[in-house]
């Protein structure tokens, strides 16, 4: 299993560690790499794959670069690009 993967829950998409979560599953509450608590729900398509509209946490994205080793630079850059688009 890949160390970190995204959920959408709680109108985002979220990343989680698979070394301190068990996994995603509806009605069951998981921390997210941006430190919030969210729960994904059936009802709503959270765990149906492939079909995640919902806009990416930007404080995931940006643990998530941190956690795989990006520098700052890279970081800052890659946030800078994504809220010209934004």
């Amino acid at each position: 299993m890949q160390r970190y993967l995204w959920q959408q829950a709680d109108g985002r998409r979220h990343a989680y560690d698979t070394q301190t979560n068990t996994g995603a599953r509806s009605g069951q509450p998981f921390t997210a790499l941006c430190g919030e608590t969210v729960t994904p729900k059936t009802e709503r398509g959270d765990l149906t794959a492939g079909l995640w509209f919902d806009p990416e946490c930007r404080d995931c994205v940006v643990r998530l670069a941190a956690a795989l080793g990006w520098t700052d630079n890279e970081i800052a850059q890659m946030v800078a690009r994504r809220e010209e688009v934004a």
